[in-house]
């Protein structure tokens, strides 16, 4: 066994030195190797040019369907149903997602009572009225104007509360302005005048005090002393007074004063808001109380030609707007514009959407082909629609597949400082099992120029 590891020690060593000799000794011995394998594969080259062989363009992609589109909704609103998953195949006018607007369902509904209310109303016209027909449309012109009466007390309720407001927030003002602007000469001059006829009525009190303090007849002092205190308190009250006279509000009391102009200011606009809520009702009673008494007139006289008339133009109208507010709540859904499979979904049940917002990736899978999304600005010169090709893929790697480039983008693409054209290439006989997005390898024979 001994002579065996010599002989493969031996080999290693040499092998070694080899090595050493031509990497830092004499490395040009490398780069002649290197360029003579670079001069062989030039040579080849030329030779299969000169001997007419086909030099090959090659470019990756994609498969994609023939047909596919981003599917989004013409108005937004919350998702409530979402009918499919990623891979369904749904028929052209399935509804794909259906959105809930509050605002459009109440509009098919009061659209819908419309409608109904006119039918009926021409339904009236074109028939007989009876005792009791007469008698119940009475009852409806009386709840109608009681409805109007009511309408009208709550708007002037509405009104007199905003005048009642306004007038808390004039007061307020009021009030802040006489803060803020401080007191004035004539305040300050009574302050004045305060303090010193409450200083002469203690110079009074204090004199009359002195006057019995030391005499031995008066018996007791105890009027004059209440009396001098009570100068005493009259004077510091006036002193008081003059201080705040003199030296205005604070900023305390201002803050205050300003707390309460908003505070009426936004009772003013709260009491204002409701404005218009009573205007619609008195609107919507006297709507109400008109078609009642219209009714009832109808029913006394009889319908003429030109009632009917219009009695059928208000049917036509109000179908008019019932199929407005259903094209509102149909544009709140998405209906696949024709066969295909649901690539990807991009929502889900709740969620707020936008008007616009692409919602279901939606595919023909039954016709792919694939677009190229490399294929450089220098070999797409030698392209030509209608032209033969190759296509792999990374999912197939052992079959070759026969296309057909069916269209040459006009317009470039630029992906990291490369200009590139997408080409399209249909695939006649795709084997089943490739998927939408799958990589595909397009190689193009060209032949070689003159």
């Amino acid at each position: 066994m001994r002579p065996v590891w010599i002989a493969l020690l031996l080999v290693v060593v040499l092998a070694a030195g080899g090595w050493a000799y031509v990497t830092f000794v004499d490395p040009s011995l490398l780069s002649q190797s290197s360029n003579s394998a670079a001069d062989s594969a030039q040579a080849e080259h030329e030779e299969d040019v000169a001997s007419g062989l086909d030099s090959v363009i090659w470019a990756s992609g994609n498969l994609l369907p023939t047909k596919w589109a981003n599917l989004a909704p013409l108005q937004g609103g919350l998702v409530r149903e979402l009918q499919v998953r990623e891979g369904d195949w749904v028929e052209s006018g399935d509804v794909i997602v259906q959105l809930d607007s509050p605002i459009a369902r109440s509009q098919v509904e009061i659209a819908s009572a419309s409608v109904a209310e006119a039918e009926a109303s021409h339904a009236y016209l074109l028939a007989g009225a009876s005792e009791s027909e007469i008698a119940a449309a009475e009852a409806g012109v009386a709840t109608a104007e009681a409805q109007v009466s009511l309408a009208a007390g709550r708007l002037l309720e509405a009104q007199k509360t905003v005048e009642f407001y306004e007038v808390e927030v004039l007061i307020a003002l009021e009030q802040f302005n006489e803060l803020s602007g401080g007191p004035t000469q004539a305040e300050r001059a009574a302050a004045a005048a305060r303090v010193e006829v409450a200083q002469a009525a203690l110079d009074h009190a204090q004199a009359a005090y002195n006057a019995v303090l030391g005499d031995p007849s008066i018996g007791s002092t105890r009027l004059e002393a209440l009396q001098l205190q009570q100068a005493t308190k009259s004077l510091e009250a006036a002193r008081a007074e003059y201080a705040v006279a003199t030296q205005g509000a604070t900023e305390q009391q201002l803050a205050v004063a300003e707390a309460r102009v908003q505070e009426a200011q936004a009772r003013v606009a709260m009491a204002e808001s409701r404005m218009p809520a009573a205007e619609a009702g008195v609107a919507s009673a006297q709507a109400a109380l008109s078609s009642a008494q219209a009714s009832l007139r109808r029913l006394r006289e009889g319908a003429l030609p030109e009632e009917i008339a219009v009695s059928e133009a208000r049917i036509r109208t109000a179908k008019a707007q019932l199929a407005s507010a259903v094209a509102q709540v149909e544009q709140g859904q998405i209906v696949a514009p024709f066969d295909g499979r649901v690539g990807a979904v991009h929502v889900r049940t709740g969620e707020l959407v936008s008007a616009g917002q692409a919602l279901v990736l939606l595919g023909d899978t039954n016709e792919m082909h694939v677009e190229t999304t490399d294929l450089r600005e220098t070999d797409v010169i030698h392209l030509i629609d209608g032209q033969d090709v190759e296509v792999t893929f990374d999912s197939l790697p052992d079959q070759v597949f026969a296309g057909i480039i069916t269209h040459i983008a006009p317009l470039s693409t630029s992906d990291r400082g490369s200009t590139n054209f997408t080409v399209h290439v249909e695939v006649p006989q795709l084997a089943e099992g490739l998927r939408w997005g799958m990589t595909a390898f397009v190689n193009i024979l060209v032949p070689p120029q003159e």
